[in-house]
């Protein structure tokens, strides 16, 4: 592969940038002193050698970084000795700096709510304590430690409230079958009563209140058509709307404490013969998109969009929030279910069937404990006599 010989710098060239070299050297300390070339003729500069390390080419100082930058320091040349005023230039403009950066207005930092720590305190010198009976310490064996950051933040009092994060599900689901149907009617009366008052925008938008009156939402009466339609909705409509409205507004409002599980049982067990509240229906998105919102808000429960979307009644919402938990084991779900614990020919476990177990069943297991204790063998597992008995027979 053949190559493009490297080219010789014209003298032209070479000339400009002696030229340019030499103007830059009056803004330099130092100059570099180089001789030019005779003839233009000439394609190269001999520049000479010097052994004097302070004496260099201007062009070498293009990256270097100067320390001084005042006017009357870049004047003078390398040899020319500064007077007093140049000397005292760099000092003055070090004092203006510091005058300025002195009479800069303090920053303050705005005031927080945290108590953080205070200042680090230090302990007296022993010469330096007035107590005459004060005796130092030679080793730390039996010393209380005093102060230190360790557990700080994690304690409670150290935080304010208002910075705790705090999410729209409570943090403990409700786990309870009766108290999770009393939350469920409140969220749908709830939403019904917002929805007869035309109120789109507290429908469908915003947090309700987490403490609002649950009371006056569960005796509202409402009255099913037979195409699932609110017909009517009796009792303090408002009240409840208007609650739930002024508690979004001024954004506060505590956890509603639940009712127990007694208090829950008892709630479900008057509504047993006004069941038409669980036909209404949810074909209306923003009414189910609200009940599922505040279903979310009181127990925690985030119902799966693909059996939401299966849901057209309350009755069949109902039935994926309210069910029984999933047993642990197959077993225990076959108990729970009893159609095979009632089959004569039929028994269910729950762990494996072993030979002692068969045994057991049978009564042969007392004899067979029996005997071998009569000859020493172990009863279960291999005691003493495992696979390799014969190499200790041997060597022993």
């Amino acid at each position: 592969m053949r190559r493009i010989a490297r080219l010789p710098k014209p003298a032209v060239a070479d000339a400009a940038l002696a030229a340019r070299n030499s103007s830059s050297n009056s803004r330099c300390a130092f100059r570099c002193h180089a001789a030019a070339p005779t003839t233009a003729s000439s394609s190269t500069i001999t520049r000479p050698r010097t052994s004097n390390p302070s004496s260099f080419c201007a062009s070498q100082l293009t990256h270097g970084r100067f320390f001084s930058t005042s006017g009357t320091r870049r004047q003078a040349g390398p040899k020319q000795p500064l007077d007093d005023a140049a000397t005292a230039a760099p000092a003055t403009e070090l004092e203006a700096e510091v005058d300025e950066w002195e009479s800069a207005p303090e920053i303050v930092e705005d005031e927080s709510s945290l108590i953080i720590p205070g200042r680090i305190q230090v302990a007296p010198k022993p010469d330096q304590v007035a107590d005459s009976s004060y005796v130092p310490a030679e080793t730390g064996d039996g010393l209380e430690e005093v102060g230190g950051l360790e557990g700080w933040w994690e304690n409670d009092q150290h935080w304010d409230q208002s910075v705790v994060f705090r999410g729209f599900a409570p943090q403990e689901h409700v786990t309870d079958a009766a108290t999770l149907e009393v939350l469920a009617r409140q969220a749908v009366l709830e939403a019904v009563a917002v929805q007869q008052q035309q109120n789109p925008e507290l429908l469908t938008r915003g947090a309700w209140a987490r403490g609002s009156d649950a009371q006056a939402a569960l005796a509202l009466q409402v009255e099913v058509a037979a195409d699932g339609s609110v017909a009517a909705l009796r009792g303090d409509v408002d009240g409840v709307v208007s609650g739930l409205a002024a508690q979004q507004e001024e954004n506060v409002g505590e956890d509603a404490a639940l009712p127990t599980a007694e208090q829950a049982q008892s709630l479900v067990a008057s509504w047993a013969e006004d069941v038409s509240w669980k036909s209404i229906s949810l074909n209306d998105v923003a009414l189910k998109f609200a009940i599922n919102k505040r279903i979310l808000q009181l127990t925690g429960h985030m119902l799966p969009d693909a059996q939401l979307a299966k849901a057209d009644t309350v009755g069949a919402l109902l039935a994926v929030l309210v069910r029984p938990p999933k047993a642990k084991k197959l077993a225990e779900e076959l108990a729970a279910d009893g159609a095979l614990a009632g089959l004569p020919n039929v028994a269910v476990y729950g762990r494996r069937v072993t030979p002692i177990d068969k045994h057991k069943a049978v009564g042969r297991w007392k004899v067979i404990v029996e005997e071998l204790e009569k000859r020493g063998l172990p009863v279960t597992g291999t005691g003493g006599y495992d696979k390799a008995i014969e190499r200790k027979w041997a060597y022993h």
